[in-house]
């Protein structure tokens, strides 16, 4: 978001990321979601917002039992709270990535629309 409010596209600012210091198919594959802002839930390659949700409450509960402080954890279950609170649980678990868009006044929706376009097929090759 801070980027786009800076006038920098997107896919630059993934491509010198995922060319430099997180150059693996992890980033590049969830670099490429976020910045195309391409959240839909493909058959094949999608982790659910919801699974990504009980993931982070686990760490929590977890890190809380043995009192282990997890800030960042913390501010990723908001998020995750946000998106369900907005309707998103459908789509992939990259799409807690459109708060920070819509805090910096960006609108989204027609994001939102395209990613749950009928039966969505993956309109880009993974990453090499």
């Amino acid at each position: 978001a801070m980027s786009e409010g800076c006038g920098v596209d997107r896919e630059a600012v993934r491509s010198l990321l995922t060319d430099t210091i997180f150059d693996c198919l992890i980033y590049k594959g969830y670099g490429q979601r976020v910045a195309r802002r391409d959240h839909a839930p493909y058959p094949n390659a999608h982790f659910a917002l919801d699974l990504g949700r009980k993931d982070v409450e686990l760490v929590r509960k977890t890190a809380a039992s043995v009192n282990v402080p997890m800030p960042v954890a913390s501010l990723l279950s908001d998020r995750f709270s946000s998106a369900v609170a907005r309707g998103r649980s459908d789509l992939d678990w990259s799409a807690v990535a459109l708060a920070s868009s819509e805090d910096a006044g960006v609108d989204v929706s027609k994001d939102i629309a395209h990613c749950r376009r009928p039966d969505p097929k993956i309109d880009w090759k993974p990453p090499t």
